[in-house]
């Protein structure tokens, strides 16, 4: 495997951010423009795009809070970013009880602001190669899961990466 190759990949996952609160639209969306704007956010960090029939589960499961008269608005915008993310590592059932611990805890967009600015952080420090993790056990236990989320989805990311390129070179 060509080591300039992944340098390439990590440099291009280092464009990726994930927006903060104030950048969501103010306004109310419908299906298709969520679904566009929310592949928008994550083109970078997942292949799955994500659809109509995702979102409609979500509501129906009642992970992400039921549209008003079939506009969503930002809560459902920081929803689904999350959602989409954490699917990877965890059963929809997991997310939906973390997003309400979450939000009991703090206000939706605090809270999305902290797991997006925690996100990006992470993001910087690995594309950076200076990651580290430090576990402090004294620290709020949701917060800690959040740390270990966050990673867990990124590290997850960059070996499908590897993955891919060790693919590619196999059949090259």
């Amino acid at each position: 495997m060509e080591n300039n190759q992944f340098e390439i990949q990590i440099a291009e996952l280092s464009r990726a951010k994930l927006p903060l609160w104030k950048e969501f639209p103010d306004f109310e969306l419908y299906m298709d423009q969520l679904v566009n704007l929310g592949n928008r956010y994550l083109q970078l960090l997942q292949e799955t795009e994500i659809t109509p029939s995702m979102i409609n589960s979500y509501v129906k499961k009642g992970i992400m809070h039921r549209p008003n008269k079939k506009r969503y608005d930002t809560a459902n915008v920081a929803e689904l970013v999350v959602i989409s993310l954490l699917k990877s590592i965890y059963s929809l059932d997991a997310i939906k009880k973390g997003l309400h611990d979450a939000t009991s805890q703090a206000s939706i967009d605090d809270a999305y602001d902290y797991f997006a600015t925690s996100f990006n952080q992470t993001l910087d420090e690995i594309t950076d190669k200076c990651f580290t993790f430090k576990l402090d056990t004294q620290e709020d236990p949701l917060l800690l899961t959040e740390q270990f989320s966050i990673h867990a989805v990124i590290y997850k990311i960059i070996g499908e990466k590897l993955i891919n390129l060790l693919a590619h070179d196999k059949n090259h």
